[in-house]
C-alpha cells in the first residue's frame, strides 16, 4: 500500500510554556507526548514516521512551516549558492554581506551598515518573533533529538510487544532512532557555540557544553548506530519496517540496505570532522581519517535517506514549498540562483546548459537591500528537463550525504597529502556521474593549486543546494573578515552601471571583492536561555 505521511504524531514541541506569539508555538521540545502506544509494533512504525513531524512548526505570522528546510535553507544562502533578498524567517539579514568592492576600489557597505553578526544579534528574542534567525536550526534538531530519545525507551519498555524476530526488529527501530539523534547532534555542534545532552526523554537541562563536546557525542551515537547496525539483518521484515518508517514521498520504495545506511554513517562522520576544522587545523592524521571513513563511505549505487515532496503538494512536509527545489523555482522563488555559484561552472559544463537559463530581465540589488541580491539566471525546472528546480513538485535532496559529496572529501584529503592524480581522479569521477561531459583533469599535469581549485569548483558545483555550501565557506575561510583573509575575489557581481568607473548603461556582471564576514557559529538562541537558564558554565553561548 502506498504510504503518505498523515501527520500520525503531533506532539506539543515548543520551548516555554507561556510564550505569546514570540518564538515557534511549541511546548518542551525533550517532552514529546505521542498519542499512538509505543507497545505495539504498529506503535513503533508510525512513532518513527513521525520523526519527520518534527520538521514542522507553526511559525508565528509566517504559519505552518518545514523549520528544518529554513535552516537548509540558511546554510545555502551564507555559503552563496543562493541569495533570498525578502526578511522572511530573518533571511535577508543571514544573507547580509558586509561590503563589496568594486574593481575602482569604491567600497559599498550593505545597507544596514553592520556586520552579520550585529544584526542577527539584534533580533535574537522572542519578541522578534520569526526575525530571530538562530532558533529554527536548535529548535528543530532538538525536537528531533526529544523523538528519539522516546523511541529509544519504547524500545526497552517491559510492556512491548513484538512477534518474529524481536531482537532484529528492536535493532531495526533502535538504528533508526540512533542515526537520527546523530544526525541532530552533529548539525546542532556543526552550527552553534554550545549545546546540551540530552538522553533520557521528557528531560533537559542547563549544562551547556561547547560545540566540540556536543560533536564528540554526536560520534558516539553515530558509533552506536554502527554498532547497531551490524546486528540487522535485511529480512522481509526489515523491508517492511523500513518502507513503514520512510515516507512515500522520500521514496520508501528504494530501499537503505544495513550496508548502504552503515555508509551513511561513515560519511557524515568524514563531513563531521571537516566541517568543523578550517584548512589550517587540519593535521595529516585528520586527513588520514577523512581518507579511511570515505573509503567506507556511501558508493555510487547506494540509496540514501532524502527528502523529497508529494506530487500534491499537500501530504508531505513541504506543504508544497518548503524543499529546496521548490524554494528556487520560478513558481515560488523564494530564492534565486547567486552569480557565486554560476561562476564555477566550467566551459561546456552539461549541468549549466540544462539547469539554468537567463531571465528576460536580470535581477539587480533586490529591493536596494545589498548589490549580491542579483542574478541573471533561472533554474530550469525538472520536469522541463532541468536539474535544481520544480514547479511540480519533483526531484530529492539528501538529508545528510551523497556519493558525490563522500568522493568529494576524499578527493580533498588526497590532494592536501599530496596525492594529486588520485584525487584528480575522483574530481572526474564525480563529473562523469552527473553527466558533466567535461574532459578530464587527472592526468594533465596540474599542480597542488591548480588541482584544488578543479576541486573547489566541482564540489561547489555538484553539491548545489544539498547543505554543505556553508560548512565549506567557512572552513575555506571564505566567510571570515577580510582583515583576517576571508572573502572572495572576482566574485561576479550584478552592478548598477552608474556605480562603475566610468558609468555604463544598464547593469554589468563585475567581478568584485567581496567580503561575508559572517560568525562560524551561531549563539544560541535566547529563546532556549530565556527558559533553560545555564548552569555553572565558564563557555561563550554568545558570540
Amino acid at each position: 500500500m502506498k504510504r503518505y505521511f498523515i501527520y500520525i504524531l503531533i506532539a506539543t514541541i515548543m520551548i516555554g510554556g507561556g510564550c505569546k506569539k514570540s518564538t515557534l508555538e511549541l511546548n518542551d521540545p525533550n517532552n514529546p507526548t505521542p498519542e499512538q502506544s509505543l507497545t505495539t509494533e504498529a506503535g513503533l512504525k508510525n512513532f518513527s514516521l513521525g520523526i519527520l513531524q518534527k520538521m514542522m512548526a507553526n511559525v508565528p505570522d509566517e504559519g505552518n512551516t518545514n523549520i528544518f528546510h529554513i535552516a537548509l535553507t540558511n546554510h545555502s544562502i551564507m555559503g552563496d549558492e543562493a541569495y533570498c533578498p525578502y526578511g522572511n524567517y530573518g533571511f535577508r539579514w543571514v544573507d547580509q554581506v558586509f561590503r563589496i568592492t568594486l574593481p575602482s576600489g569604491r567600497v559599498i557597505t550593505n545597507p544596514n551598515g553592520v556586520d552579520q553578526k550585529t544584526q542577527l544579534q539584534g533580533f535574537d528574542s522572542r519578541g522578534a518573533g520569526e526575525l530571530n534567525a538562530f532558533q529554527y536550526e536548535w529548535a528543530v534538531n532538538y525536537y528531533i533529538i526529544a523523538q528519539a530519545n522516546q523511541l529509544l525507551t519504547a524500545l526497552v519498555n517491559p510492556a512491548l510487544s513484538l512477534t518474529g524476530d524481536v531482537t532484529n526488529k528492536k535493532n531495526i527501530f533502535k538504528a533508526w532512532a540512533l542515526w537520527w539523534k546523530g544526525y541532530a547532534y552533529s548539525r546542532i555542534g556543526s552550527m552553534y557555540l554550545a549545546g546540551i545532552i540530552t538522553n533520557t526523554a521528557g528531560e533537559t537541562n542547563g549544562d551547556f557544553v561547547d560545540h566540540t563536546a556536543i560533536m564528540a557525542e554526536a560520534d558516539k551515537i553515530l558509533n552506536e548506530c554502527l554498532t547497531t547496525l551490524n546486528g540487522v539483518s535485511q529480512t522481509a521484515d526489515y523491508n517492511s519496517i523500513m518502507q513503514a518508517i520512510i515516507a512515500s514521498f522520500n521514496d520508501n520504495k528504494s530501499i537503505v540496505t544495513p550496508d548502504m545506511w552503515k555508509r551513511q554513517v561513515y560519511s557524515l562522520q568524514a563531513r563531521n570532522l571537516m566541517a568543523n576544522k578550517k584548512i589550517d587545523e587540519m593535521t595529516t592524521t585528520d586527513w588520514q581519517r577523512v581518507i579511511t571513513l570515505t573509503d567506507q563511505g556511501i558508493q555510487a549505487t547506494d540509496v540514501v535517506f532524502r527528502f523529497g515532496m508529494d506530487p500534491s503538494g499537500n501530504n508531505d512536509v513541504s506543504l508544497g514549498f518548503f524543499h529546496p527545489y521548490s524554494f528556487i523555482g520560478e513558481a515560488d522563488q523564494f530564492t534565486f540562483v547567486s552569480e557565486r555559484f554560476i561562476q564555477e561552472f566550467k566551459p561546456g559544463d552539461n549541468r549549466f546548459t540544462k539547469g539554468f537559463v537567463p531571465f528576460s530581465v536580470p535581477k539587480v540589488n533586490e529591493r536596494g537591500r545589498g548589490l549580491q541580491f542579483g542574478t541573471r539566471w533561472n533554474p530550469v525546472y525538472i520536469e522541463d528537463g532541468g536539474l535544481y528546480a520544480t514547479g511540480d513538485n519533483r526531484g530529492l535532496v539528501p538529508f545528510a550525504c551523497s556519493y558525490e559529496e563522500n568522493q568529494l572529501s576524499k578527493a580533498e584529503a588526497l590532494i592536501r597529502t599530496g596525492s594529486i592524480e588520485a584525487g584528480l581522479q575522483l574530481v572526474d569521477e564525480v563529473r562523469d556521474f552527473q553527466n558533466s561531459g567535461l574532459a578530464h583533469v587527472a592526468g594533465t599535469g596540474l599542480s597542488a593549486a591548480q588541482a584544488l581549485e578543479e576541486f573547489r569548483r566541482e564540489r561547489r558545483v555538484a553539491l548545489f543546494l544539498w547543505g554543505t555550501a556553508f560548512y565549506d565557506a567557512r572552513r575555506w575561510g571564505v566567510t571570515e573578515p577580510a582583515s583576517e583573509g576571508g572573502g572572495r575575489a572576482n566574485a561576479i557581481v550584478i552592478i548598477p552601471g552608474d556605480l562603475l568607473t566610468p558609468a555604463q548603461p544598464g547593469s554589468v556582471p563585475t567581478p568584485c571583492f567581496m567580503e561575508y564576514n559572517y560568525m562560524d557559529y551561531w549563539d544560541v538562541p535566547q529563546n532556549e536561555l530565556d527558559f533553560n537558564t545555564p548552569g555553572d558554565v565558564s563557555i561563550p553561548l554568545k558570540n
